[in-house]
């Protein structure tokens, strides 16, 4: 298998190609579906990987992984990829007994649309193609609109001068940055800062004379896809689409979740930030589990050894209706969504303390210098693209520079990208150690009499999670209580005992350590015994099978032979 290029961000074809011919070199643990259509048309791909010669995919418990719901976050395509490639040729022991015992379902790019325009065009934006609010697909105000003027394939910033309403000047720390002008600023330059673009009158037409002020117009592609999630769907939310699940990706995920009963736990890759968030974003802690807050943490815990990524609550943000508040409220799943790449982390990790938000404007002016000490360090200088004059066909003199986005401050400069990827696969990979593991433990035979005997089956979970996962699937009735059975052959009887027990859930090892200084927790309720008295023909061979049943935990099928 040749190794994935990680020098550049993969296109929707050549992702394409690659899924399939990895399905193609690895039938035994690789297959291949598509999942629906995205708003123009385009599979989406699901690659389900699993040991297939130990189990059937649907018989194991699994983990959903996707990434790129949101178009320009094209780094979370690579580490799903990576994820891929890790498991279908790693051979150390970890990924050899996960792909024994797990599931993995990986979809790596939800929103293929967004993400072609993103990687084809100069221009950026934040999901869909789909014009939203709907009147915008026939209607374009007038106003400034990002295009790239001179031509060299980015949309970057136009600083034009403007000594009277000026809002910027140029930074005497370093004239690449541009910052606030205080009241005590007197002479100048002053600039206005705008997105590199032209400006259109109310009949879609580039003049050549424009009269200021230039109103900056919004992209038509205002969708969220991410806040069309039923859970804490809120109009007021931009982007949220018109009612929940109103968009062929969102429909294709839940659809797809909720059609794998097997699925434990659940990864949403994307960037940018470094943190590593969970549920809720309208429902706080107080109203879960204690439980579920404290298998929050240790799962979380998980993914911060590995990434660095500290895990962060969105309980308050406003943006509602996402996918891993849906997978916890609803499903009862302890759902992730990271955000990588943290250029700031990088650039100034001493102030990382706050979020970008909440820095003071001497905060945010000094991690911007640090920014662009590391772009000169790290990059050569390639990150920024420094200012120049540019012949304005509406607006003359202005000078067009600013930030590569889409492969410096969004996304990672392909020098760091593979190293982002390891990282969450790491995470992807511990976080799947930890579901829950159901296994037929021992089976015991006693012959009671002449063709009849006493079967007496012990099945526990080996896995860190409870086969429920949650408290809070328990609450929403959103996973079925494990069950034990038996199959006999024709002729045989059972004489005592019911062809299937309903035995409730298993507790996972976590539930044992719960301590006090003075003394250890209590071991956890992780088994369950259950027996059968069987009749036989005479001088016959029968072959009895006991299954162990645990939608989340895993089914496991043991033979027994009599006579």
């Amino acid at each position: 298998m040749q190794k994935l290029n990680y020098n550049k961000y993969l296109l929707y074809d050549e992702i394409k190609e690659i899924l399939a011919k990895w399905a193609d070199e690895y039938p035994n643990k690789a297959k291949l579906d598509i999942i629906g259509k995205s708003f123009e048309g385009r599979d989406v791909f699901v690659m389900t990987i699993t040991n297939f010669s130990s189990g059937d995919a649907i018989d194991k418990p699994a983990m959903y992984v996707d990434a790129n719901i949101h178009a320009g976050e094209v780094t979370g395509s690579m580490a799903a990829l990576h994820l891929i490639e890790t498991l279908l040729t790693s051979e150390d022991k970890k990924t050899k007994k996960l792909l024994d015992t797990k599931t993995f379902y990986v979809l790596p790019r939800i929103n293929p649309d967004g993400a072609e325009l993103y990687l084809t065009t100069p221009y950026t934006l934040r999901s869909s193609v789909r014009p939203f609010p709907d009147y915008r697909k026939d209607e374009d105000p007038a106003g400034l609109y990002a295009e790239d003027v001179n031509g060299d394939g980015k949309i970057l910033l136009m600083r034009v001068r403007d000594d009277s309403h000026g809002a910027w000047k140029i930074s005497p720390k370093d004239n690449r940055q541009m910052i606030e002008r205080e009241p005590t600023d007197l002479d100048g330059p002053f600039y206005h800062v705008y997105t590199e673009g032209v400006i259109k009158d109310e009949f879609g037409e580039v003049k050549d004379i424009v009269k200021y002020p230039y109103n900056p117009v919004a992209t038509k592609y205002g969708l969220d896809l991410n806040r069309n999630f039923p859970a804490g769907h809120d109009l007021h939310t931009p982007g949220s689409g018109p009612f929940p699940l109103s968009e062929p990706e969102t429909r294709n995920q839940v659809e797809f979740i909720n059609s794998k009963s097997n699925i434990g736990g659940v990864l949403l890759y994307h960037t940018t930030g470094g943190v590593l968030f969970r549920p809720h974003s309208t429902i706080p802690d107080k109203d879960f589990a204690k439980n579920d807050i404290a298998m929050y943490e240790k799962i979380g815990k998980l993914g911060t050894d590995v990434t660095g990524y500290p895990v962060v609550c969105c309980y308050g943000d406003i943006w509602s209706g996402v996918l891993d508040d849906w997978c916890f409220e609803k499903k009862g799943l302890f759902g992730f969504t990271p955000e990588l790449w943290d250029a700031i982390g990088r650039a100034a990790p001493e102030l990382k303390k706050k979020v970008y938000g909440d820095m003071t404007l001497e905060e945010k002016q000094e991690v911007e210098y640090k920014l662009l000490e590391w772009n000169d360090r790290e990059l050569s200088g390639t990150g920024f693209i420094n200012w120049e004059e540019f012949n304005h066909p509406q607006l003359g003199a202005v000078e067009i520079g600013g930030w590569d986005t889409k492969v410096c401050r969004q996304n990672p400069p392909p020098k760091f990208l593979e190293q982002e990827c390891y990282n969450m696969t790491q995470f992807s990979l511990n976080y799947a150690l930890s579901l829950p593991e159901m296994n037929i433990d021992e089976v015991l035979v006693e012959k009671v009499s002449d063709n009849i005997y006493k079967i007496e089956a012990l099945v526990s979970n080996h896995g860190f999670l409870p086969t429920n996962i949650s408290e809070q699937a328990l609450k929403q009735n959103a996973v079925r209580k494990n069950r034990i059975k038996i199959e006999l052959p024709d002729g045989a009887e059972l004489v005592n005992g019911k062809v299937q027990y309903e035995i409730g859930h298993l507790d996972g090892y976590s539930s044992g350590q719960n301590s006090r200084w003075y003394r250890f927790g209590d071991p956890a309720e992780c088994a369950h015994r259950a027996s059968w008295t069987i009749k036989v023909n005479e001088n016959e061979l029968s072959e009895i099978t006991i299954l162990a049943l645990s939608d989340r935990g895993g089914n496991k099928k043991s033979l027994v032979t009599l006579n």
